[in-house]
């Protein structure tokens, strides 16, 4: 009897250190799964973890540089320093302004209701008028 269809993918360990490496280059997925053989998805599932370690190492590296930079006396660090402070520590400049929200409908045509004729001088010329009873 013969089986139908491609072979079940084996990985093997040169397939494993070509993803991993390229991985570490920030290759995408659907270009290393070409130049394994494979299908994305197939790579995916049989080379999360080599896909997760040269992510990793790529990060360590980038990192590493980047440190290195800020740890000079340039503009260069300067810029890297700001950037590694926001970008990992969360910080933000100090003169950035938060933009209020847009008023829903309800919420702006009840302001306008509120504050309407509050800056008009409509019936200011108006004469009072005045009953007397006798």
């Amino acid at each position: 009897m013969t089986t139908r269809g491609r072979p079940a993918y084996e990985p093997s360990e040169k397939n494993q250190r070509i993803v991993e490496m390229m991985a570490g280059w920030a290759i995408p997925e659907d270009r290393i799964a070409k130049v394994v053989g494979i299908d994305p998805k197939t790579l995916r599932k049989h080379h999360r973890d080599e896909l997760d370690v040269g992510f990793a190492k790529l990060e360590a590296q980038l990192a590493q540089n980047l440190l290195r930079i800020a740890q000079g006396h340039d503009r260069q660090a300067l810029i890297a320093t700001i950037f590694a402070l926001k970008a990992r520590f969360g910080w933000v400049e100090a003169g950035v302004q938060r933009r209020e929200p847009e008023l829903g409908k309800k919420a702006a045509a009840q302001l306008a209701a509120e504050s309407a004729g509050g800056s008009s001088n409509w019936g200011d010329d108006l004469v009072s008028v005045t009953f007397s009873t006798n």
